[in-house]
């Protein structure tokens, strides 16, 4: 039985993190033993119950004392574990493993969930393993460009999506028109503040998922707006998205959408691809559905496709569950990894 060990940032809502609890419970299920270490939060149960344990390390950090205490307590981590393969999924956690990397003899594998920013010392600090996964091709493009990686070490897989989970919601369980789910920090915000101001001049109710700093601020703005709310953080985005008839946003968020037959319009800080239609779906799966594009986010663009989307049929979207089954299913993401876990 192989041991593998997952090092990410965080357990808290976002599209590497539930990439990193899918494939976990994933490996958990094919007998694989596993352990997620971070800095824990929403998802430390889920990964419990699906019997994968959990170690809080403070890798979320650049602060030197959460340093110093996440490589004492990886560390250790590695020293009794001694795991076959070590599996970062962010910079920090990736200069960590890579410390460890001769020193324990593992195999150090990465994945590539969205583009750094780059400086000569950010640089120089990052550390890839032997293996480097990315979820899209635009990533792949951007490290080779970046970095010193050769091409024949890079592989493909995808965000996988639990289809049981995201299926398409009966009509009595609609309470609003839109749904925006994301991260609401200063770069992530964007869209939310832009829908803010949609529903000032339009009777369209907007549901928006997540947390974040700019959270408080947010709600501040939209304190006087009856169609607007504003709820926080939840494990259960399925939940929350069987509540809307179209879906803002972008990522994975996105793609679960896109499993239970939502209309979607992919609108983000990285810039705007609009309605997902197949005109614009080998453009979106280049980028992993998010919009990371020459189009900058406008409010009057995603204001008209929002007043154009609402009146379009369901139907036009009916193709959306059965793309996603067949091209993201969370076996899919998971067999790419076990193919190259396997591969000695």
């Amino acid at each position: 039985m192989r041991k593998v060990l997952q090092c990410l940032m965080s357990l808290e809502i976002g599209g590497a993190e539930t990439h990193v609890v899918e494939l976990s419970k994933y490996l958990a299920k094919k007998g694989y033993e596993v352990i997620v270490a971070s800095n824990g939060g929403t998802y430390e149960k889920e990964l419990v119950d699906a019997g994968v344990k959990v170690i809080r390390i403070p890798m979320h950090s650049k602060k030197p004392f959460f340093i110093v205490q996440s490589l004492f307590l990886l560390n250790k981590l590695i020293r009794n574990f001694r795991p076959d393969i070590v599996h970062a999924h962010a910079r920090i956690p990736g200069l960590y493993v890579s410390i460890f990397e001769k020193i324990y003899n593992f195999r150090m594998v990465t994945t590539v969930h969205g583009k750094f920013k780059i400086n000569w010392l950010l640089k120089h600090i990052t550390q890839w393993g032997k293996e480097i996964f990315v979820v899209s091709e635009d990533l792949k493009a951007y490290l080779i460009e970046n970095y010193p990686v050769e091409r024949a070490n890079i592989f493909n897989t995808v965000n996988g999506i639990d289809t049981d989970r995201f299926y398409p919601s009966i009509a009595s369980e609609i309470e609003y028109d839109i749904i925006h789910v994301s991260r609401l920090d200063q770069g992530t915000s964007k869209t939310a503040e832009m829908l803010i101001d949609y529903t000032r001049e339009s009777n369209v109710n907007v549901l928006v998922v997540g947390s974040g700093s700019e959270l408080d601020n947010l709600r501040e703005k939209s304190a006087e707006i009856y169609n607007i709310s504003f709820q926080g953080a939840t494990n259960r985005v399925d939940l929350e998205l069987r509540k809307a008839k179209v879906f803002v946003g972008i990522s994975r968020s996105a793609l679960e959408a896109m499993s239970m037959n939502m209309p979607v319009v992919l609108s983000g800080d990285y810039g705007y691809m609009g309605i997902m239609q197949s005109s614009v779906l080998d453009e979106a799966i280049q980028n992993n559905f998010t919009a990371r594009v020459s189009t900058n986010l406008d409010y009057e663009k995603l204001r008209q496709d929002l007043d154009v989307i609402l009146k379009m049929s369901p139907e036009l979207f009916s193709w959306e569950r059965d793309f996603i089954q067949n091209h993201y299913s969370i076996s899919k993401m998971s067999e790419d990894y076990i193919r190259v876990y396997e591969n000695e």
